[in-house]
């Protein structure tokens, strides 16, 4: 029987999952529950930081992933 998902083949593909799977699980609501506090940092509420640093992770990860696949020569 073959699997409905496509499963990564390489240790970069599963570290590239991994990574944007704890970037997804850092934007649910047990982890910014944490974050849903009355303070200040840089000026910005907790959690509208907290929100930047899991939108430019995930970026870094999608970055790092087409340059994997760049240097993989698959289309």
């Amino acid at each position: 029987m073959r699997h409905p998902f496509v499963l990564p083949t390489s240790r970069a593909g599963w570290g590239l999952l991994i990574a944007f799977v704890v970037c997804v699980l850092a934007g649910i609501w047990p982890v910014i529950g944490l974050f849903n506090r009355a303070a200040l940092l840089f000026g910005l509420p907790l959690l509208i930081v907290w929100s930047y640093v899991i939108i430019f992770a995930c970026v870094g990860v999608m970055l790092v992933g087409n340059r994997i696949v760049e240097g993989d020569g698959h289309e």
